[in-house]
């Protein structure tokens, strides 16, 4: 009797947990992985929940903190992490990725941050719940994409410097120029469990266009 319920309560653990992971497992990232050399590709329009704000580094948790809690108050859209479409964010500060260091992790502690967070949406929505917040605010609207340079950063957030530049510098010898806002998407990152730093995936993205001669 006692071997039956202790068999019963491991399943019911092994069962539980192994729920758990499929709910907070997140995207899978191999299909990702050929972005770790940049490319220039066409994205389509897409529709998102959009949450402007201008705040700390340190507020930026509360940002997206507001996003989530209304993302799931909305009705028939994946709540799982494996079905979820990723957070992504486009930041309107001008980043200066050349400076040292030591200087960056200060000017970014210190940072105002301005710009809007948002989750992609699959289905098509025409209003969303209201969520009481004292200075955020929900709302829907579509991000308009056209041809985009784009990457896979695999590790802090502190460190993206470098694929920044590789970036960039991408995009100029393929004769364009930067015409919009950075972008992030995060594929993994501090919001899902057991992640550390080292093992973060954020996708980094900039509207281009063709140099005029």
């Amino acid at each position: 009797m006692f071997k039956s319920i202790l068999l019963l309560s491991v399943i019911a653990v092994v069962v539980g947990a192994s729920y758990l992971f499929s709910m907070v497992k997140g995207p899978d990232l191999r299909r990702y992985e050929s972005l770790k050399k940049p490319r220039i590709t066409t994205l389509p329009d897409t529709l998102v929940l959009e949450v402007p704000f201008e705040t700390s580094t340190d507020g930026l948790k509360n940002v997206f903190g507001f996003l989530f809690k209304t993302y799931f108050k909305i009705k028939g859209v994946p709540k799982k992490a494996s079905a979820m479409m990723p957070a992504i964010a486009r930041y309107e500060n001008n980043l200066d990725f050349a400076m040292e260091k030591s200087e960056r992790a200060e000017a970014f502690k210190n940072m105002v941050w301005k710009g809007v967070a948002a989750i992609p949406l699959t289905i098509d929505l025409q209003k969303i719940p209201v969520v009481e917040h004292e200075t955020l605010s929900a709302r829907l609207t579509r991000w308009h994409y056209g041809e985009t340079a784009e990457i896979l950063h695999i590790g802090p957030y502190e460190k993206e410097a470098p694929t920044i530049q590789k970036i960039r510098e991408f995009i100029a010898s393929q004769g364009y120029e930067i015409s919009g806002y950075h972008e992030e998407v995060y594929l993994r990152g501090p919001g899902l469990p057991w992640n550390r730093p080292k093992n973060y995936y954020t996708i980094i993205r900039y509207p281009v266009r063709k140099k005029s001669l």
